[in-house]
């Protein structure tokens, strides 16, 4: 196309075609809603922007429009194809001043490309059949010789899968050939998306581009770890956590494709299956928790301290962290409790829904009254000793009040919810969740639905609902996930 000003040579515009997919990085899944923004480099103040549609595509024209200085010669001409709109073939002519090799392309509108063959050529005009292939809609040829490339639209009525080019036939000696547009349009594209860390490339667009994206997500570049999860009272029974199992919430893949870097894993015995062998069932666990790491090596590894687990950060393996669910597990011993310790166990829940005879439970109607014992008193001391973090979930208001007499860590609540939103005695009254900010200590907010609601369903945003109660309260950084699978 040419184009005339007065007081000027004539301008030259040139159309150019961009499209693209943006993609979730890890799961490589199409991201709808993502925002693609073009800044114009050489044109002061000019910027504009698209968004993905629900298959993660985008489509831009770019018109540039240039002086006759901005032209070079060229070795190559491509005509509008006949006819246009076509059903079911058209014919595509093209013209090289040389001998050599030309490459003939037929891509989609989202750029994605449909055929192309090469054919070694003498100089001349040259016409070429193109059949239909694929759905009805707006298609792209190109044709490349010699480092140059030029495009152009063309639209198909009907759908047809007869597909492809034919061979192309001489029409005859070359055209006198004209200028054409070597300017190229220099553009930043910033991809964005909320819930993901934006992405800037830099390109010079003097051809049609398929430029495909892949975001990070947040949640993926954080290291995150998740406080609570049960799913070793299936383990020990024959669970496989190296499998991506059909049943339960938990497992290494789901964890990967989740993007959990580290799992504390509950130890719980339940009271009325082991009433007398707690000790020796949460031993049972810790074996199978052992034997996992042996089927799993590339994937799964343990870590006892902060060291280990930095050591393992970017290993691309899940960090397993030990953790005892109940102070019945120590059956009243402080040697069953160091052994725990040796054997990896990093935090312990005072109590389960069971009061012991040192410790008293929420669910407990003493709860508001009753609280540590002497010997429990002993063992929040030797878990301070020991490097044991003091986990308050379940655990009863008196006794909460007891141990942060008694103890000089912080403590946590490693799968809780918050009491004002969901009156339930498995959550936090806003002193508890206060006294454990105060400790330098982080509540662990809980996906259990009946913790969380009183609907039949929870959803993300539930979760989020007490995730944003405690920040007003006490601040972002005493707020942890315990999911609770």
């Amino acid at each position: 196309m040419i184009l005339f000003t007065l007081g000027a040579g004539p301008l030259f515009a040139q159309t150019y075609f961009l499209a693209g997919t943006v993609k979730d990085y890890y799961s490589n899944t199409p991201l709808d809603s993502a925002k693609v923004e073009l800044i114009f480099k050489n044109i002061p103040d000019k910027r504009d922007s698209v968004y993905t549609d629900n298959f993660g595509n985008w489509n831009y024209t770019l018109t540039n429009i240039t002086s006759e200085n901005n032209f070079i010669p060229t070795d190559l001409t491509l005509s509008q194809n006949y006819p246009n709109p076509f059903n079911p073939s058209t014919k595509i002519s093209f013209s090289i001043n040389s001998t050599g090799r030309v490459k003939l392309i037929v891509h989609d509108a989202i750029g994605q490309e449909i055929e192309s063959r090469e054919f070694f050529l003498q100089s001349g005009n040259y016409t070429v059949d193109w059949f239909g292939a694929g759905a009805a809609g707006i298609y792209f040829y190109s044709i490349e010789f010699n480092g140059n490339r030029l495009t152009k639209k063309m639209i198909q009525l009907d759908g047809s899968n007869r597909g492809g080019f034919g061979n192309p036939y001489s029409n005859g000696a070359k055209v006198n050939f004209k200028k054409s547009f070597s300017g190229s349009i220099n553009l930043d594209i910033i991809f964005s998306r909320f819930g993901y860390e934006n992405d800037t490339m830099n390109i010079s667009v003097n051809s049609n581009q398929n430029i495909t994206k892949a975001l990070t997500s947040l949640h993926h570049r954080a290291f995150v770890i998740d406080l609570h999860n049960d799913v070793m009272e299936k383990v020990v029974h024959g669970y496989q956590l190296g499998t991506l199992n059909s049943n339960n919430h938990s497992d290494i893949p789901r964890f990967i494709k989740g993007g959990v870097d580290a799992q504390m894993l509950a130890l719980w015995p339940s009271p009325t299956t082991y009433p007398t062998t707690s000790f020796q069932h949460t031993m049972a666990m810790i074996d199978s928790f052992q034997s996992q790491l042996a089927r799993n090596p590339d994937k799964f590894k343990q870590a006892r301290n902060s060291l280990e687990i930095d050591s393992l950060l970017g290993s691309e393996r899940v960090i397993g962290i030990l953790a005892v669910e109940g102070g019945h597990a120590i059956e009243n011993s402080i040697d069953k409790l160091k052994e725990f310790y040796t054997k990896g166990a990093r935090y312990m829940t005072i109590t389960w829904n069971n009061s012991t005879s040192w410790a008293t439970a929420a669910a407990d109607a003493q709860a508001l009254t009753k609280g540590l014992s002497e010997f429990g008193r002993q063992v929040i001391k030797s878990m301070d000793s020991l490097g044991i973090i003091i986990d308050i979930s379940h655990v009863g208001k008196k006794t909460i009040e007891d141990i942060l007499t008694v103890t000089t860590n912080p403590i946590i609540a490693s799968h809780s919810g918050v009491r004002a939103l969901r009156n339930h005695s498995r959550n936090l009254y806003d002193d508890q969740i206060i006294a454990i900010a105060n400790s330098g200590g982080v509540i662990g907010v809980v996906f259990y639905p009946s913790f969380l609601t009183t609907d039949s369903t929870a959803t993300i945003e539930t979760v989020i609902k007490h995730i944003d109660y405690i920040k007003n309260l006490v601040g972002i950084n005493h707020i942890a996930l315990g999911s609770d699978f």
